[in-house]
């Protein structure tokens, strides 16, 4: 596929007929159920129900659209995601202008997604990463056999025009495989939602790292392991928003967002060493501050040409990425719990309370011998879902009598 020529018609995607625009698509996706994010609905697109979602006259047109977009055996996809302007009377109809919105919407929704994932649950569990919510936007004309892709540049977009839809094709990213998206956390979309209409504090520190997060979390092969561990750690720094910028700081900010939580001492700890320097003024902290701390030194590593020998390292790169995939989504939700925007469910709070064992626990070898990750955060959630319960049926018979 070449590039042919730049957009230049500054009314694009504002045409006045119904059969000629742009439609987005989130192809590699496919959601449980339409999502509404800020002005825009994420829908589910099967290949046999098109026209109940964009009308009769398009949806031939789309029909061929998807067939552009085809899987790792090189046969079209039987369904996606597509983006919809909400009560709209050609929803389906995307202008160029809104894309950045559509962007935004986007990354909102992947984080949504992204905060429900689970991991080591079973060797063939679905393996969410942002890769999945790549959109893909293009004009298209009812009884047209052309299509026209677009494709934001430095300096300016790219529309791509004159080909025909026999002649191009999306393949599937190698990363897109084994991936499902099973729950959407929609109590989270509309949290963030009224974060924005409120001008709440946290929403440029939200926007500003869940670009570095989102990037360190798109298994991509351009990016290696200590790459996204450095964005990770740039993510962390983002929404913490620490004093100083250096791992003291960092560590400190995410101990203090995560104070209610803390459950385990590096002195208490199985596995986890403190640095040979500061083991007396360590062995008091919450093992997850250690971690943080970790991060952020191997984020400095990367940037200053190696690991200083006096400080203990007690997590690979991969496994930080698991952590900061796990965490910093609870991040996010306990910032937007202490504006009172968000109410954190027994299940959270238990992952929360679980944190400090999970970084304590045996990552296993082989299957053999599995990581103990998927049992401890199990129980730390029953648990904290059984103490409500509990809780609740003690005030409702206290009530009674």
């Amino acid at each position: 596929m070449t590039a042919s020529n730049k957009v230049s018609n500054p009314n694009a995607g504002n045409w006045p007929l119904p059969s000629a625009g742009f439609i987005i698509f989130l192809p590699w996706l496919t959601l449980p159920g339409c999502v509404r994010v800020d002005r825009f609905r994420f829908c589910p697109l099967q290949i046999t129900e098109i026209e109940s979602i964009v009308g009769r006259d398009i949806a031939p047109t789309v029909e061929k659209v998807l067939k552009c977009y085809v899987g790792k055996s090189g046969q079209p996809v039987k369904s996606c995601t597509i983006v919809l302007r909400a009560r709209h009377p050609h929803a389906w109809n995307i202008p160029r202008n809104h894309w950045d919105l559509v962007a935004q919407a986007t990354k909102t929704l992947a984080l949504a997604c992204l905060a429900e994932q689970r991991f080591f649950e079973g060797h063939f569990s679905p393996h969410l990463n942002s890769t999945m919510f790549r959109i893909i936007g293009q004009g298209v004309e009812a009884g047209s056999d052309r299509i026209s892709p677009f494709f934001p540049r430095r300096g300016g977009g790219l529309q791509i025009g004159g080909m025909r839809y026999k002649d191009i094709q999306f393949q599937r990213p190698a990363q897109i495989e084994g991936t499902e998206c099973h729950v959407v956390n929609q109590h989270l979309i509309k949290a963030i939602a009224k974060a924005r209409r409120s001008n709440c504090s946290i929403i440029p520190a939200l926007e500003l790292s869940l670009d570095t997060f989102l990037l360190a979390h798109a298994e991509t092969s351009e990016l290696d392991w200590k790459t996204c561990v450095l964005l990770s750690a740039i993510a962390f720094e983002q929404i913490l928003e620490p004093a100083i910028p250096n791992a003291q700081a960092v560590a400190a900010a995410f101990t203090d967002c995560w104070a209610a939580f803390a459950r385990r001492t590096i002195a208490k700890a199985k596995r986890i060493k403190p640095d040979s320097k500061y083991v007396e003024a360590q062995k008091n902290w919450p093992i997850h501050r250690k971690w943080m701390k970790e991060l952020y030194e191997a984020r400095s590593s990367i940037v200053h040409r190696g690991p200083k020998s006096e400080f203990s390292q007690n997590w690979t790169d991969w496994q930080h990425l698991v952590i900061a995939a796990f965490t910093y989504p609870l991040i996010v939700k306990l910032r937007l719990a202490k504006e009172g925007l968000y109410g954190l469910s027994d299940r959270e709070i238990g992952a929360c309370e679980a944190l400090d064992e999970l970084l304590d626990s045996s990552w296993g070898k082989g299957w053999r011998n599995p990581p103990e990750w998927p049992t401890i955060l199990g129980l730390a959630e029953g648990h904290r879902e059984l103490q409500t319960t509990i809780a609740r049926a003690l005030e409702s018979k206290a009530k009674d009598s």
